[in-house]
């Protein structure tokens, strides 16, 4: 009789910021290990480290990653010509608690955030907190009320005010990343964009969401290789999608792109920028 055995994914979300605090030298209170892959990319490329921007699209999975792959060509061209891609297991299927896990290094059970209430209660400390208070400078650009508790904690906080038309908020977020990454000396910034995750909810065009979303990635890569940095972006949670009540197993499973950006990554123009597809 045979025997099926599942192998686990040696990647988890959980390392994301392990393997940043080890490329900027400082402690983080994560028993996750860091990602020795991203760190030989990243000091192959700036031995001394380079400002990081971390880039969260919510509701991008591994199966619209690969089905979306015409929408996606500027997410792909980062992942094939400038950097690689690899599959991470998730460790919720809510946003909040996700994202705490990809900036403490802890699951939800550990570090406590379930809710946007919960973040300003926690006593876990992000990277992004960790960052300042040994001596590296960080920021944030995300939803207004997310910032609250990192007012003042961090060298960079811009908050968005949540909003019906999600194409507007997320050119918003793209903006403000630019300009924070342009005009601030910050080693590490987080930025979360939400088109993907609205569009899936309501059962919109998916295929326009992710064409927005590719051409808000494309301009932000576009800043980060004029700075000479390096851009992570990765899915939190497999998508919820609207199907009408019928039932739809994802894989738990988000791509995490690691990217050196060259200067001027192409991207598309010319797209209807409406909030419905």
């Amino acid at each position: 009789m045979l025997i099926h055995i599942k192998v686990k994914n040696s990647f988890s979300l959980l390392q994301i910021a392990p393997t940043i605090a080890a490329y900027f030298h400082i402690s983080l209170d994560s028993p996750a290990r860091p990602i020795k892959r991203v760190l030989e990319f990243a000091y192959a490329r700036y031995p001394a480290p380079h400002t990081v921007v971390l880039l969260v699209v919510d509701s991008l999975d591994i199966e619209l990653y690969y089905e979306l792959g015409n929408e996606f060509s500027t997410l792909h061209r980062l992942a094939e010509q400038n950097g690689f891609m690899l599959e991470c297991e998730t460790v919720s299927n809510h946003t909040t608690p996700a994202i705490a896990s990809i900036l403490t290094g802890l699951r939800p059970e550990s570090h406590g955030i379930l809710t946007s209430a919960d973040a300003g209660r926690s006593t876990c400390k992000s990277i992004l907190e960790q960052m300042e208070e040994q001596g590296r400078k960080a920021g944030v650009v995300i939803e207004e009320k997310g910032t609250e508790p990192l007012i003042g904690r961090l060298s960079g906080v811009y908050g968005i005010s949540d909003r019906e038309d999600i194409v507007e908020y997320d050119r918003l977020i793209t903006e403000h990343t630019i300009s924070m990454l342009n005009r601030h000396q910050l080693q590490l910034i987080f930025s979360h964009i939400r088109t993907i995750d609205r569009f899936a909810h309501r059962g919109w065009d998916l295929h326009l969401a992710a064409r927005i979303t590719d051409r808000n990635i494309g301009e932000i890569a576009d800043a980060v290789s004029g700075i000479e940095g390096l851009l992570l972006i990765c899915g939190d949670h497999q998508a919820h999608l609207n199907t009408g009540g019928k039932g739809v197993n994802r894989k738990e499973k988000v791509p995490l792109i690691v990217a050196a950006p060259p200067k001027r990554v192409q991207h598309g123009t010319g797209l209807d920028y409406s909030s419905r597809g």
